[in-house]
């Protein structure tokens, strides 16, 4: 069974794991956001030319590492940590994407942790969405496709300024989504992915996002060129995608190498770039915790929140990491490839 990732293509559940106004305050502050002046459930796509692109290399890497194990915290912190160092010791540049409840997790309860990503100049953090936000990964137990383009948006935008009740999927009065995580991280997260599968949604998603500050998107079964825009927010570029939690202890010249021949080949117009992605579960975990708790057996509340997925072997994890390990250094070593982050990205395009 394959669920769809809103920020990483897709995850297996078996093996791991409208233009509207902007916002006016700062990621620290509080935020007031107006409704959108115009129909949210229109989303204007296009492409607007780059004013600078990055580097003389041939082909630009997007590490981005999507992080949502609540069920192994412990697990994901540790991962984090080791990860934030092998990028720092390389200089090669990773995006991390929390979701709003991993950002609290971790700022909570490994707060060493939280700091060092806020704080590595070669880490950005964005954010990304996962169910039982009713958006998440095409959940939508609420029946927001139903609604009115502005129910949606206010609806939408609930969530994204609020927390979640994991068992009932409910917003509460507490601070959480898009807001919250900029709050914790002193900046706004470049980029805001989520996955949902009706377009006057996705619509009101990207409307919320902008209007809160987010920079960029995801969009998944297409190529996306460097400079594309969508709902008024730009699409994280790439012409090809490697998934390295399909590819444990192969080799990582093998595992970039068709993601290089088909980036090389579209004959794009702008900078070709790849993604190469990883869960934090895939180091550590059979199954996601999301997909646990939100896909298997029960897509609508109640959700039993407590329940985890497998640990992997000692063999499987070590697997893993010497996978993604390589393929970092591979990166660091290689003339032809450069890596940034969206940060970076954004910034390069001035």
């Amino acid at each position: 069974m394959v669920a769809s990732c809103s920020d990483g293509g897709t995850s297996s559940t078996s093996s791991q794991n409208t233009d509207s106004p902007a916002s006016t305050g700062e990621a620290g502050g509080s935020t007031v956001v107006a409704p959108p002046t115009t129909d949210p459930a229109t989303t204007s796509t296009g492409s607007v030319p780059p004013t600078e692109t990055p580097g003389p290399a041939s082909v630009r890497v997007l590490f981005a590492v999507n992080v949502q194990d609540f069920a192994h915290p412990d697990e994901s912190a540790a991962i984090l940590d080791r990860l934030v160092s092998l990028h720092e010791d390389t200089g090669v540049a990773v995006d991390i994407y929390l979701t709003d409840d991993m950002a609290r997790i971790l700022s909570t309860k490994h707060p060493e942790v939280f700091s060092r990503l806020v704080a590595s100049p070669v880490v950005a953090i964005s954010y990304h969405v996962r169910p039982p936000r009713p958006y998440g990964s095409g959940a939508d137990w609420l029946g927001l496709g139903a609604m009115t383009p502005d129910e949606q948006y206010s609806t939408v935008l609930r969530y994204e300024t609020h927390a979640v009740d994991p068992v009932t999927g409910e917003t509460t009065d507490g601070p959480g989504g898009y807001r919250y995580v900029a709050d914790l991280i002193g900046y706004l997260p470049p980029a805001a992915a989520a996955a949902p599968s009706d377009s006057g949604v996705a619509s009101a998603v990207r409307a919320v996002y902008a209007d809160l500050g987010a920079s960029l998107t995801v969009v998944h079964g297409r190529p996306a060129e460097l400079g594309d825009v969508v709902g008024g927010l730009l699409v994280r570029p790439e012409q090809a995608e490697a998934r390295l939690w399909e590819h444990p202890g192969e080799d990582p010249a093998d595992i970039l190498a068709p993601a290089l021949e088909t980036a090389l080949g579209r004959g794009t117009a702008g900078l070709p770039f790849i993604g190469v992605k990883i869960h934090d579960n895939d180091f550590f975990a059979t199954a996601s915790a999301w997909t646990t708790v939100y896909v298997q057996d029960r897509r609508r509340p109640p959700w039993d929140p407590t329940l985890a997925a497998p640990l992997l072997t000692t063999e499987e994890r070590d697997a893993m990491w010497t996978t993604y390990e390589d393929t970092v250094r591979l990166v660091a070593e290689r003339e032809d490839l450069e890596s940034l982050n969206l940060r970076d990205l954004l910034e390069a395009m001035g």
